[in-house]
């Protein structure tokens, strides 16, 4: 009866789960790739055009104070 090494046993599992995990990966990044294109590639209106002025005031307002009681 012939006895193979631990190193023997071990090549073909190693193999066999980098091939699993290269292709779990390649899956989903052209999942990913899917998705943005479907979703995000493409603006909504063709000529948008956003005064930058307006989009800073916009994003770097101080909030309004509420007028609210705090929570006890």
């Amino acid at each position: 009866m012939h006895t193979l090494s631990k190193h023997a046993l071990r090549t073909p599992r190693r193999s066999n789960l980098a091939l699993t995990l290269a292709v779990t990966i390649a899956v989903k990044c052209l999942a990913l790739y899917g998705l943005w294109y479907a979703c995000f590639s493409h603006p909504q209106t063709k000529h948008m055009l956003l005064p930058a002025g307006q989009v800073e005031r916009h994003l770097f307002a101080i909030p309004a104070a509420r007028d609210s009681l705090p929570n006890k």
